[in-house]
């Protein structure tokens, strides 16, 4: 072994050392080492060798680690009296200097009343002269200014008291390192070494470069009854060696903690290093392993045992090039300058950055923020935020910043703007502060006072008002101490029950209601955004695979929609429509009559007179479809759209097409394709680009199922337009996804019950005619057509008792609504398809609820802003309806589960609940809940909501006005109980699947009234 060339194995343990206890960076300065080491160590040690057996008994209690307990048996309480006695000689300049600056204190405390302080210079005791500058502040209050940097140079600083201990252990299992001395043992292996020695950097490089045992013996102070334990600590076996980052835009790594590793192909940086070793029993996490060769910056944020963690930057020291720190308070006691402390265990580029400072590096800039709380409002200065600017993207790191005072974000997001991603801790009980510094102290602390200043972070409510002001994309809770590898640094051990736990869940929950990206971070998780800055490419680059291609988001708002040609008028008028609607400006028709409801003072001159000139086009385009026979003259199918080869069924398809994917039940089939088949699935999404598009779906399966790594390489976003021809693709993108394609999934629409079919058409019939183009192009493909059983109309089937599968489209009346009457024409067209020879199935799903599990509703679902609405209002109208709602994530499971089935092409299936129940339920769960909801005529009802429409734009209800007539059809709910639908080719296709639909009961609307008031959406009524 002595020759061959070794690697140090991935789960040695390696701890910096300083007089036998585990360093942090207030052991490093000379000032704070001393206070520690005769405030903290040698009173844990007296205390030990007194009553071993308190200490002992302590720490059976959970509770109590993390306190002044040392963690040995009882048998070496010799060893803990020993390394006693060496402490006291070894380290009586360090004693003498604590006991001198409580002496000084103390003099300042009593003399220094705000006369000149230079004649208390000759009582300074002897261990501080020259070393200290006596200092008032503005209110004449005295303190001591520390000549901190030649307090190194001084007998106070000795770096033969460090040292290295070596060992092979599990990382999950290490016990709290703080409150123990680390003894030699069998086990471990100690190297008295100076953390400045070059011999550690090359000892650590063997983690991941080899070199010859014999070589590294020979450079380290290893004792021959050592070298057994020494030789242990190495392997031949070749490590996991992880690349320099060499993608498109940013990838952003979880280490665990606070530790976020932000790669570009340019630049490497790691906030807040804490690092685990590697452990293959434990769960999964990125280890020293999978740092790039090279970290260009290293950023600390805060001065807390924590993050700054000398066991990683030492380990890592060799990696980077430069560590960025807070600037301190000069001289200041409890703010001791983390530049130097670095600086003198041997780091050569240590950077300050000061508030509002900046850095640049390639492609942005780094820069400094002021960071609030988590010091129990001790004046420490060596604490900052940092915000990374890069290819166009913000990521703030806040740390435990704690947001005390919400104004000061707003005059950051003046100058910096809105973020991507925003990380921060939650960490919101906190020790109080006396955990940390009661060894600087130099008077005791009442409890009641100490209770209330505590090392807090960010509750649920400061950090909700972090995110309003910012408006971050996405949001991660970190630094909350829960990996079982930071058990040994943080002593946290959280239940759903503790308040970090629960705080942190208000705020990913109210970030989930307001479609924003959250989750609090465990283990590991890898993130990328795609760059702002665009770069130039030829115009001749030819596409010559789907990875190339681009793709569309079916909005859920008008404001997104521009469907027709810029030459016709209905394109103007659309343009003119959209516009209106991003100034929230509702135009409704009455019969004949246009009525506009707008927020005050929006509604310009200009704007009236314009509706004014153009009442009569807009209200002959708002009109709806009144006939079968117009609506039947909408149904015409390209001709040109016919199989031009036979049919290709693949049973286990390679590539999907899937339209409406970032949808809420595309959402969902998304999701149950990537679970129930292993094909890579192109998704159109209607985006800038992309970059954007794919973000767009990695954050919406994030938001609504949970992430998996092995999705990303399988989802691949195709920018376009359903409402342009050929999707909105190039002839050349079109073809060649026609070619690979093995199946489609048409499930995009817009989905808008209040705009007439003149709007939704382009979108949702003529989308569908070029879906149907593409599945007869170059291979003859099968299509999933997902539709609604909104395509029959309740008032004229009434009397026909059941609705089959099979039934066809040719009611006495056109459907209700111009949604249900674009999908009536859509499926028309699907039908047609099939007719000449295209294998197609439909779907016609009845009324989709949230998640049956989770609760997580689509906020722009009907029953969602209904039961948000009713409970604002405090009532509802009087009568019965027919509640058969469907959860999203049980349709996803159906349609994807028959379309896997050959049997399933050429057959309609219905989608509706099997046991629909009355609408009473809803109400008796809302009153079960402590929501009060009276029942009122419905004409008494109406006016309430005509209040509504007049006055509160901001109401739940006010997107639904138009959706509700001056008077109800007596008969409507009988309608409705009547109308049924057949599922036989459903219930055929399910048996033995495993796949049940959840019963609506006052369980499943429990989940849902949950998720809305867990989100802010519904506050308990008081009904006293």
């Amino acid at each position: 072994m002595m020759n061959t060339p070794v690697y140090l194995k991935p789960n040695v343990i390696i701890e910096p050392l300083i007089n036998q206890w585990y360093a942090w960076s207030y052991l490093l300065s000379p000032a704070t080492a001393a206070m520690y080491v005769a405030k903290s160590h040698l009173e844990m040690m007296e205390s030990f060798v007194a009553a071993p057996q308190v200490h002992y008994s302590a720490l059976k209690n959970p509770a109590m680690m993390g306190g002044p307990f040392i963690n040995h048996d009882v048998s070496r309480v010799g060893e803990i009296k020993e390394l006693l006695e060496r402490t006291k000689k070894q380290q009586i300049q360090l004693i003498n200097l604590a006991q001198a600056i409580d002496k000084l204190e103390q003099i300042l405390a009593e003399e220094a009343t705000g006369y000149s302080l230079e004649p208390l210079y000759e009582k300074v005791p002897d261990q501080l002269k020259g070393y200290v500058e006596l200092v008032y502040d503005s209110s004449n209050n005295p303190s001591i200014r520390f000549i901190e940097r030649l307090l190194y140079h001084s007998p106070y600083y000795n770096h033969q008291n460090q040292s290295l201990a070596l060992s092979l252990e599990n990382p999950d299992r290490r016990s709290f390192v703080l409150s123990t001395p680390r003894l030699p043992s069998v086990q471990n292996l100690h190297i008295n070494l100076p953390f400045k020695a070059k011999e550690i950097d090359e000892l650590l490089a063997m983690r991941h470069t080899a070199q010859p045992y014999a070589k590294i013996k020979d450079i380290l102070p290893i004792k021959p009854e050592q070298e057994v334990i020494f030789s242990s600590l190495f392997t031949e076996k070749i490590p996991k060696i992880t690349p320099k980052y060499q993608g498109d835009g940013v990838r952003i790594r979880y280490f665990g903690h606070a530790c976020v590793l932000i790669e570009t192909e340019d630049i490497s940086i790691l906030c807040d290093p804490l690092i685990s070793n590697e452990n293959p029993t434990g769960i999964p996490r990125y280890s020293y392993a999978d740092l790039p060769p090279k970290i260009d910056y290293a950023l600390i944020t805060h001065n807390h045992q924590d993050h700054v963690m000398l066991e990683t930057l030492l380990q890592i020291r060799h990696k980077i090039g430069t560590v960025l720190v807070p600037k301190n308070n000069k001289g200041l006691l409890i703010d001791p300058s983390l530049k130097l402390a670095l600086e003198y265990i041997g780091f050569s580029n240590v950077k300050e950055i000061d508030e509002l400072e900046n850095v640049d590096i390639p492609g942005g800039q780094i820069i400094g923020l002021p960071f609030l709380g988590e010091h129990g409002d001790l004046n420490i200065a060596a604490k900052t935020a940092y915000l990374i600017q890069v290819q166009g993207r913000s990521i703030l790191c806040a740390a435990d910043s704690n947001n005390i005072e919400p104004r000061l974000y707003d005059h950051l997001h003046n100058l910096f703007g809105n973020l991507d991603i925003l990380f921060i801790g939650m960490e919101c009980d906190g020790a109080p502060y006396t955990w940390a510094y009661k060894p600087l102290l130099t008077k005791p602390t009442a409890r009641k006072m100490d209770q209330t200043r505590r090392l807090d972070g960010s509750n649920a409510q400061k950090a909700i008002k972090l995110v309003e002001r910012f408006s971050p994309k996405q949001v991660y809770v970190y630094a909350m101490g829960q990996e079982p590898w930071l058990k040994y640094i943080t002593s946290l051990n959280y239940t759903e029950k503790s308040r970090p736990i629960i705080e942190s869940n208000q705020l990913v929950q109210y970030c989930h209601n307001h479609n924003i990206i959250s989750e609090r971070l465990f283990g590991r998780q890898e993130i990328f955004l795609h760059s702002t800055i665009s770069t130039q490419h030829s115009g001749n680059d030819p596409v010559n695979s789907l990875e190339k291609m681009t793709t569309e988001q079916f909005p859920t708002s008008p404001l997104l929609m521009d469907t027709e040609q810029e030459s016709t008028p209905e394109k103007s008028i659309n343009e003119f429509l959209t516009e209106l609607d991003n100034l929230d400006i509702k135009l409704l028709l009455e019969g004949d009559r246009l009525r506009c409801n707008a927020p005050k003072g929006v509604l310009t001159s200009d704007l009236k007179e314009e509706l004014k000139t153009r009442k009569p086009e807009i209200i002959a385009f708002l009109t709806p479809i009144k006939t079968q026979a117009n609506l039947d003259a909408e149904a015409v199918l390209d001709s040109t759209i016919v199989p031009q080869t036979p049919v290709k069924i693949v049973p286990e398809p390679t590539n999907i097409f899937l339209t409406g994917a970032t949808g809420f039940l595309g959402n969902a089939l998304l999701y149950d394709l990537l679970q129930q088949t292993s094909a890579t699935i192109y998704c159109l999404v209607r985006d800038e680009s992309p970059e954007i598009a794919q973000e767009k779906l990695y954050n919406s399966l994030k938001l609504h199922y949970g992430w998996d790594d092995s999705f990303a390489p399988r989802i691949i976003p195709v920018v376009g337009d359903l409402s342009k021809p050929l999707l909105g693709l190039s002839q050349q993108q079109f073809q060649q996804i026609a070619k690979e394609t093995d199946v489609i999934y048409h499930n995009g629409a817009w989905v808008n019950h209040t705009s007439p079919y003149s709007r939704l058409k382009s979108t949702n019939v003529l989308g569908t005619q070029e879906v149907l183009r593409l599945a007869c192009e170059k291979t003859t493909k099968p299509v999933h057509f997902i539709s609604t059983i909104s395509v029959f109309n309740p008032s004229d089937l009434s009397q026909k008792r059941v609705i089959k599968e099979s039934d066809e489209l040719d009611p006495q009346e056109v459907p209700l609504g111009g949604y249900a009457q674009s999908k009536w024409v859509a499926e028309k067209l699907v039908t047609m398809a099939g007719e000449r020879g295209l294998p197609v199935s439909i779907y016609r799903v009845g009324p989709i609820s949230g998640h049956s599990n989770t609760g997580l509703f689509n906020p722009h679902d009907f029953l969602y802003k209904l039961i948000i609405g009713y409970v604002h209002l405090g009532s509802a109208p009087e009568g019965e309806m027919l509640l058969d709602i469907l959860p999203v994530d049980y349709v996803g499971h159906v349609i994807v589960h028959l379309s896997k089935q050959g049997k399933s092409l050429d057959k309609a299936f219905h989608l509706i609940h099997s046991q629909p129940v009355s609408s009473h339920i809803l109400f008796e769960e809302l009153e079960e809940m402590g929501y009060k909801v009276q029942r009122i005529a419905y004409e008494q009802w109406y006016s309430q909501l005509l209040e509504v429409a007049k006055n509160s734009p901001d109401h739940p209800l006010y997107p639904l006005v138009p959706l509700f007539s001056p008077a109800r059809s007596d008969d409507a709910s009988a309608k409705s109980f009547n109308l049924k639908f057949d599922g036989y080719n459903t219930l055929q296709g399910l048996i033995n699947s495993g796949i049940d639909c959840p019963p609506i009961n006052r369980q499943l609307l429990k989940t849902y009234i949950s998720y809305l008031f867990e989100n802010g959406l519904l506050k308990p009524l008081n009904n006293d």
